[in-house]
């Protein structure tokens, strides 16, 4: 009997941690694109060149998964929010270009391209914050 319970708390703690990992919580979501975003301007900053690619390279990518979706965004944001949800988007489409430039200027002779581009990024996170937000 006893196996039997555990092997079922197992079970559903499995499938609850499956569930779970297609889920996305907007607020540590958010966490992590900062954190990727701290870490490319890190990069910048010690003239780690690898850091601050693998940085925007993940950045891209979970902006894309989070922001890139207008159903899911419209379904996370609150209620009297939701119809913004194509900010969220329009931003994860500026960041994937900003990327995209970065990726491509990091070679020494265009280092101030691909760090305005970072620029670019902030401003377009921050646009989406001011505006989602009504700050």
């Amino acid at each position: 009997m006893g196996k039997k319970i555990l092997i079922g708390a197992i079970a559903a703690l499995t499938i609850s941690s499956a569930l779970g990992a297609t889920e996305f919580n907007l607020k540590e979501n958010m966490f992590k694109l900062n954190n990727y975003m701290m870490l490319m301007q890190a990069g910048f900053i010690e003239g780690d060149k690898a850091k601050s690619l693998k940085a925007a390279e993940a950045l891209g990518e979970e902006s894309q998964k989070l922001l890139g979706n207008e159903a899911m965004m419209h379904n996370l944001l609150p209620k009297d929010k939701a119809h913004k949800a194509r900010i969220a988007t329009t931003s994860a489409h500026l960041i994937s270009d900003n990327v995209d430039i970065i990726k491509s200027s990091m070679d020494n002779v265009r280092r101030e391209t691909a760090q305005n581009a970072y620029l670019d990024i902030q401003r377009a996170c921050m646009r989406c914050h001011n505006l989602v937000r009504d700050w």
